[in-house]
């Protein structure tokens, strides 16, 4: 765990020891000798032990079906799922999805448990210029109603350019973009997370 220059925010960077998770969780489930936690347990046992020293944990999943995104999906209590709004990109997901669903089923019949508070589809690099983009949003709310956010989140070369230099949007010099172009990034960016803190209130039961 490292901090950061933000007061109460730390960060857990992705490794390679991860990868041991991987390797070690079939050979212990093949053995049957393993003396820890079951592998969909072991993230939340993890978090729970720093449980009272935040208010909200962020788990970053790879868009891979492991044995860490599956505990991951475990010891999560709510989803954001982030697609781009692209016929391929989406029934790309629902491919992932349905599989997601189906090991997520074994898992709870061995013991796992799944409860989410909410469960959101987020529209990512969007094009409100691009018709096919628009059409397919479009399809997505109406399948999904209002599991889709609201506000998606723009395509912006301002979101690029920060990622660049290993920044937040948040931390960039206004400056260093054309004003209009940073200031929709930002104005989508505060929507997006604007509504995604709501839901979080709501679950905690606050307004």
């Amino acid at each position: 765990m490292r901090a950061t220059y933000i007061p109460g925010l730390h960060i857990v960077p992705g490794q390679l020891e991860l990868m041991e998770f991987e390797h070690e969780t079939p050979k212990a489930l093949m053995s049957r000798q393993s003396a820890g936690p079951a592998f969909y347990a072991r993230i939340g046992e993890a978090i729970a032990e720093v449980a009272g020293a935040y208010d909200v944990v962020v788990i970053d999943c790879p868009p891979q079906l492991g044995f860490l995104t599956l505990s991951a999906l475990c010891a999560a209590t709510a989803v954001l799922i982030t697609v781009h709004p692209q016929m391929l990109d989406v029934m790309s997901m629902s491919q992932f999805l349905n599989m997601t669903g189906s090991l997520l089923d074994v898992v709870t019949a061995a013991g796992g448990v799944t409860a989410y508070d909410w469960m959101r589809y987020l529209v990512t690099r969007y094009e409100p210029s691009d018709g096919p983009q628009t059409t397919m949003v479009g399809l997505m709310r109406s399948i999904f109603g209002p599991r889709v956010l609201t506000h998606p989140m723009v395509k912006s070369t301002a979101i690029a350019d920060a990622g660049l230099t290993k920044q937040t949007l948040y931390e960039v010099e206004r400056q260093q973009f054309t004003r209009g172009t940073y200031d929709r990034a930002v104005e989508a960016l505060d929507l997006v997370n604007g509504e995604i803190e709501a839901l979080v209130k709501h679950a905690w039961g606050r307004t």
